[in-house]
């Protein structure tokens, strides 16, 4: 299986492009026949990890304790990957796991405090990159061996920033779209899965008719940054046709009456007025959307392609091949939206050894581990050299095939630093706390703010 990428174009000024994005995103398809350390050091990078190889500690020397802060929502082939790391190497991790529900906020509260670990998972937008301030803080990886072999597009604008490639990334981009119960859909009488807002609504209805006790689509509000996935899907169109160009130029803002974040929000609570979310969505969490679904207690889950691995967990890969659809969807025409997935970093914590040692998990994980945890993980690998399993999942091609058909983009999110409250809006708006305009507002706010402690170029008022 050949991988290649298909690239979109984002347009910037100048002054822009020498900060933020570089404007191009990069979007895979498939071509078929702990305990924190001390402040960080503004310091050199370590002697033995200035991107070639390490020297070898001696086999009586005693490794560092190395601390590794993870998203609680990492899947099992994952969490495998760092036991292996520990039993191959030597180095005994101290894991400390974010509860995946506001992670990004937790992870940001104890960074704030000036704590760091050797080594952490963290998003490749630079949006997040932005909020952690990787040049004072986190190490070059531009050297290292990885960056060569890591398909074409990616690196350049993820888990990079000004050019200097910051994370290493393992897994596939992921892609926002619908995973549909099959059986449910046909019972239903829904002849093909919607990808417009006019096609959701009427599946919704039809869902209704057929059996009231099924959850059109449920969503998991309860996880606070879920229902982003719903937003960022809507929009994909609206940012093709050139939004994301006007607001990355400064000649929109994400608060204009014709934003399609805007417009998301405000089909968001139609769907929630016309009864289409579980009468549980405040309180649901993700992790128990994969069996809802199985279940056919939903007809639709609205998330990305990381919940390939949580169908096959909770079932296994014959059931969610058969019963068990993918599909993508935006307002009005169809565009996937997709964006990098964790990256992983090395802190800089003025401790050489550890630091060494933090180095050396890099080097593991995107070398002599990486092609078993492809295969273990059942994904499209993302470095050269190493083949797609023979048991790749149908979900994965039609997610392939729909990039490759309707091309993508990526949220709107992903090149505003600043809006970290993002994630908290969409519960607001269901609680009556906000409306779709006092949402946009807000975020627009922190967009401004965050352009400018970023050093970029900021609206004119």
């Amino acid at each position: 299986m050949e991988a290649v990428f298909v690239m979109r174009r984002v347009t910037f000024r100048d002054t822009f492009r020498a900060a933020a994005l570089g404007g191009v995103v990069a979007i895979l398809i498939t071509a078929c026949g702990g305990v924190a350390s001390s402040a960080p050091a503004a310091s050199s990078t370590p002697a033995a990890a200035s991107g070639g190889s390490a020297a070898p500690p001696s086999a009586d020397a005693a490794k560092p304790k190395l601390s590794l802060w993870i998203n609680s929502a990492d899947p099992q082939p994952v969490l495998d990957l760092y036991d292996k790391f520990s039993e191959d190497t030597g180095y005994e991790l101290e894991i400390t796991s974010f509860p995946s529900d506001g992670y990004e906020t937790a992870v940001l509260q104890r960074w704030a405090t000036g704590d760091r670990p050797d080594i952490f998972e963290w998003s490749g937008n630079f949006n997040w990159l932005a909020a952690v301030n990787p040049a004072d803080n986190l190490f070059d990886l531009s050297d290292e061996a990885f960056v060569s072999r890591t398909l074409p597009g990616l690196l350049e604008h993820g888990a990079n920033m000004n050019g200097v490639v910051y994370g290493a990334l393992i897994n596939t981009p992921t892609a926002f779209g619908l995973y549909y119960n099959k059986e449910v859909l046909d019972a239903a009488g829904i002849q093909r899965p919607p990808t417009t807002s006019a096609e959701l609504l009427d599946a919704c209805k039809m869902i209704k008719a057929y059996d009231p006790s099924i959850a059109p689509f449920q969503e998991a509000a309860g996880s606070l940054w879920t229902p982003l996935v719903f937003h960022g899907a809507y929009m994909a169109d609206s940012l093709a046709d050139g939004f994301l160009d006007k607001v990355n130029n400064r000649e929109a803002k994400v608060n204009d009456a014709d934003s399609p974040w805007l417009a998301s929000l405000e089909f968001y609570m139609k769907m929630y007025d016309a009864g289409c979310f579980n009468s549980d969505i405040m309180t649901h969490q993700f992790e128990n959307n994969a069996q809802a679904l199985l279940d056919g207690k939903a007809a639709f889950v609205s998330m990305h392609t990381g919940m390939i691995q949580q169908l096959i967990a909770a079932s296994d890969q014959k059931t969610a091949d058969t019963l068990i659809g993918w599909t993508p969807w935006a307002a009005e025409r169809t565009v996937v939206t997709s964006e990098t997935g964790a990256a992983y970093y090395v802190p800089k914590t003025g401790d050489t050894e550890r630091e060494n040692g933090a180095f050396e998990f890099i080097r593991y994980i995107t070398g002599p581990a990486y092609a078993d945890y492809v295969v273990a993980s059942n994904q499209v690998p993302i470095l050269e050299g190493v083949e797609a399993p023979s048991t790749l999942p149908a979900l994965w091609a039609s997610v392939q095939d729909a990039m490759a058909k309707y091309g993508s983009v990526p949220p709107i999110w992903a090149s505003l630093p600043g809006i970290s409250d993002l994630v908290n809006y969409p519960g607001q708006l269901i609680l009556g706390e906000l409306t779709p305009q006092s949402a946009v507002d807000l975020l627009q706010q922190e967009a401004a703010i965050g352009a400018e402690q970023a050093g970029l170029p900021t609206w004119d008022e």
